[in-house]
């Protein structure tokens, strides 16, 4: 219980059987990094509230949004690939889906507990998904057939020759 009052928010605990002694280093996780902005992007946590989520995708569309994309890595998969299969259920057929996966380097800061060690860096990777939602209607779109072109006519010779020369 004592080892938890002294961490610091946003430092989950680790067990002692890693690779580094975590009773000499308090680990601080930092925020992984968000190449990706804009109201369209919208980076799934497992903190912020699944219809909270759901409601905000759903109001995009709704404004206008022709795609989203769901960012989403290591625990809140399953979260982001459940949001973006509520989302497809709902649309009645109108929302379509890509996946890719990749891997997000992270950058962990091990403060030392005793004052004799400097602050060192530990680098670690992640599995990340990134989910692209888009309205379907965009690839049907609807193209009028051309009009028909007209006929050419066949133009007689004195069509060419212009206005007839009198002789002298």
């Amino acid at each position: 219980m004592e080892s938890n009052a002294s961490q610091e928010h946003g430092a989950k605990p680790r067990s002692n059987n890693r690779r580094n002694n975590n009773q000499r280093h308090r680990v601080v996780r930092k925020q992984p990094p968000r190449p990706a902005s804009g109201r369209q992007h919208i980076y799934i946590t497992r903190k912020t509230d699944f219809k909270a989520q759901l409601r905000r995708c759903q109001e995009l569309f709704s404004s206008g949004a022709k795609e989203i994309f769901l960012h989403c890595m290591g625990f809140s998969v399953t979260r982001g690939l459940n949001l973006a299969l509520r989302l497809i259920e709902h649309s009645e057929g109108t929302l379509s889906y890509a996946i890719n996966t990749s891997t997000i380097s992270l950058l962990d800061e091990l403060h030392p507990l005793c004052d004799e060690e400097d602050l060192t860096f530990r680098h670690r990777k992640n599995s990340a998904l990134h989910i692209k939602i888009f309205n379907r209607s965009l690839f049907e779109i609807a193209v009028p057939p051309l009009p028909a072109a007209p006929t050419p006519q066949l133009q007689t010779q004195s069509q060419f020759r212009g206005k007839a020369k009198s002789r002298q």
